[in-house]
């Protein structure tokens, strides 16, 4: 349908509604949501949080440079979700 920005802007917020609901399932947990979940799921959330973050930083910011055929923040945006994924697989479940 060639609709990117719709698409674009349906996986920010999907992500950032279930940061908020995180943050209020968090008040009405007995202790710490957080704390209570194997340690995977804690870097998950927090690769989550950074990707999303390098990826509206590149939606404000308009390089001028590409690497190839890809923008910069496209490639550590890859980077970043590599490492996450190999971070995930290496850590104790």
């Amino acid at each position: 349908m060639g609709s990117v920005d719709l698409a674009v802007g349906n996986i920010f917020g999907s992500n950032a509604f279930n940061m908020v609901l995180l943050v209020g399932i968090d008040l009405f947990y007995d202790g710490s949501l957080l704390a209570s979940v194997s340690p995977t799921y804690a870097v998950t959330a927090a690769m989550v949080i950074i990707v999303t973050a390098v990826s509206i930083q590149g939606l404000l910011y308009r390089a001028e440079k590409r690497f190839w055929i890809l923008e910069p923040d496209v490639v550590l945006m890859i980077l970043l979700v590599l490492s996450a994924l190999t971070i995930v697989c290496y850590t104790d479940h």
